[in-house]
């Protein structure tokens, strides 16, 4: 009888809706643990240092394309653990220049010894109707110690099939630094025409 209580089915209903609450913040706090596939729970520093990283290649690839489109200059703080690495790859004319980041971590890792796609889709050519870069992330190792590698690179944008235009990268500085904190200047060149595309470059210099 006690069952068929107003106030006590009140207060089951309370308790359901509680569990499901809460089971929706634990799921919620799981999910922010996936990035890109991976899963990282081992060391929460690690799981920290891995989203800094990631955030790093993120502000570096806006702050290009922001440049490749308003012109101009911008200075980012460039910030390293030890076992980082900063690579800026100028290749020659007509190759597609990339900017890549390499780091160690330790943790469980679900996605390994494949690209995953972090921001685009892969390729070397698309639409101008589509945003031209690309980030892809790949991890490498065993026993809970992986190498991560970053990978950002510009893609040639075309219109109706034919060469229209790309954002080019030129480092006019040091191209590659490891575990250390300094200043990377972006800033905006002159247009080139390269293959019949119109390479709108962005000169990179790690002071």
């Amino acid at each position: 009888m006690l069952d068929e209580l107003p106030w006590l089915k009140n207060k089951k209903g309370q308790q359901v809706l509680t569990a499901m609450l809460l089971a929706g913040v634990i799921l919620a706090v799981s999910t922010s643990a996936y990035l890109w596939g991976t899963e990282i729970l081992e060391k929460s520093r690690d799981q920290r240092e891995f989203q800094r990283m990631e955030k790093l290649i993120r502000d570096i690839n806006e702050n290009i394309k922001e440049i490749a489109r308003r012109g101009g200059r911008y200075e980012m703080e460039i910030d390293l653990p030890g076992d980082a690495e900063l690579e800026i790859e100028d290749g020659p004319l007509g190759s597609l220049d990339n900017v890549t980041l390499s780091f160690q971590t330790t943790g469980r890792l679900m996605a390994e010894g494949r690209d995953i796609t972090i921001v685009g889709t892969p390729g070397t050519e698309d639409p101008i109707t589509r945003d031209p870069d690309v980030i892809v992330g790949r991890a490498e190792g065993r026993d809970n110690h992986y190498n991560i590698e970053f990978n950002l690179y510009y893609k040639n944008m075309t219109v109706e099939g034919e060469p229209d235009n790309r954002i080019g990268i030129d480092s006019t500085g040091r191209n590659s630094i490891r575990g250390e904190r300094t200043t990377m200047i972006i800033e905006r060149s002159e247009e080139r025409d390269i293959n019949g595309f119109t390479v709108n470059v962005v000169e990179l210099r790690i002071l």
